[in-house]
């Protein structure tokens, strides 16, 4: 498995556990995560199913973030 696949099957195991603890804080911050998906977006060569998940997780981060600020 290439780097980025590790990377991206690394965020999309942990991001969401990240963000949702049992408590009210998130453990890593939704700007922690912005800039990992943003840093793969902006730095590698990504095929188009690498993009295509990269982009999912974006949608997912943004839809948790207007989730939590509206609660």
């Amino acid at each position: 498995m290439k780097f980025i696949d590790q990377e991206i099957a690394h965020i999309m195991r942990v991001m969401v556990p990240t963000l949702l603890p049992e408590g009210t804080i998130p453990i890593l911050s939704f700007d922690y995560w912005h800039k990992r998906l943003s840093n793969l977006l902006d730095t590698a060569q990504l095929t188009h199913a690498q993009f295509r998940t990269v982009d999912s997780l974006m949608t997912q981060l943004e839809h948790l973030q207007a989730t939590r600020a509206a609660a």
